[in-house]
């Protein structure tokens, strides 16, 4: 597949177009990793996702014979607007690193028309993430004028030998959620745990409630007796919140978010829930558990994942090009 930017054409996404970009996705993805991690469920459940207008907010690039070689996005769903998330990709086959330009160029635009959601004086940044082994897109992002301001690690253990047993500290209990009843104050117990981590920035209660419950109501994998709950009598002390599904890999697990409120931590508390999922995931078969973290996490999180005897197997880059100077709403560090 050849092709230059002059022969190429930028429009507005549309579901029409779904499975071809998850096929697209998921070519850049084999390239880069070796495997697909791109499902088409998920996938319109994000495009369909409250806040979002594809027809604006998304493009596609087709090359000289119609054929779809490109596709970003700008996120931007949820109060206070300070970080809009740009993800984009073109076909291994057809790179180039102007019409990757030309693609940011356009995200960057989109995202201006948007600054002004946010409040007044705030510091307004993209958010670009990728794999750390994409060096194409790496250089391009920094020849295009992002700053390179954190990294993050996949981590994961082999379930091939006997776990730790969880040690639940006294007058604790580690339970299932009852989503009917408590999938808000999870909610906003997540949001209270993730306060001192790198790039929190917070967010309407409501607003999170109702695209969880976009989610949850239209996902076919949704699975929430894999949600735990840590609870100090009626009060949730952390959460651990897992997947049974991961597209590359059906005998992995993976923890999608792990977190201890201040009050309870030091405790081994947060070791507690995590070796509660292995335990789990091993029950129905699992092979292995991944997770995503801070490289750099301010609550030292790697550590605790290297106790419980997860090793890092992956590393992503994530930029940032500031769109607007002020007073930043997001947590640094």
């Amino acid at each position: 597949m050849v092709t230059t930017t002059t022969q190429t054409k930028m429009r507005p996404f549309s579901l029409d177009d779904a499975q071809t970009v998850v096929d697209l996705i998921n070519a850049h993805s084999k390239f880069v990793w070796g495997y697909e991690d791109c499902d088409l469920n998920e996938m319109i459940i994000d495009w369909t996702s409250p806040g979002i207008d594809i027809a604006k907010d998304i493009r596609v690039v087709e090359d000289q014979h119609g054929k779809i070689i490109g596709y970003i996005d700008v996120w931007d769903t949820t109060k206070p607007h300070v970080t809009k998330y740009v993800w984009g990709v073109l076909h291994p086959d057809a790179w180039d690193e102007d019409l990757y330009a030309r693609m940011l160029a356009w995200a960057e635009s989109r995202a201006r028309e948007r600054v002004q959601l946010a409040p007044e004086g705030a510091r307004v940044i993209i958010n670009h993430g990728l794999s750390s082994n994409d060096q194409r897109r790496n250089t391009a992002l920094e020849t295009y004028g992002f700053t390179l301001v954190r990294n993050f690690y996949r981590m994961v253990i082999e379930l091939d030998h006997p776990l730790q047993q969880p040690v639940i500290p006294d007058g604790l209990s580690i339970v299932p959620i009852d989503m009917e009843t408590e999938l808000k104050p999870a909610l906003i117990a997540m949001e209270d745990a993730f306060q001192d981590h790198w790039g929190f920035v917070e967010r309407p209660i409501e607003e999170t409630l109702k695209q969880w419950r976009h989610y949850i109501e239209n996902s076919e994998d949704f699975d929430p007796s894999l949600w735990y709950l840590a609870k100090d009598g009626e009060q949730i002390a952390g959460i651990c919140r897992c997947s049974g599904k991961m597209n590359e890999d059906p005998d992995m697990g993976w923890v999608s978010q792990l977190c201890v409120r201040k009050p309870w931590r030091r405790q081994g508390l947060g070791m507690a829930l995590l070796l509660t999922s292995f335990h789990e995931f091993s029950r129905r078969g699992k092979k292995r558990v991944g997770l995503g973290v801070d490289a750099s996490s301010l609550t030292n999180a790697t550590r605790l994942y290297e106790k419980a005897g997860m090793h890092v197997t992956q590393k992503s880059n994530t930029y940032e090009l500031e769109l607007r100077p002020g007073k930043n709403l997001s947590n640094t560090g």
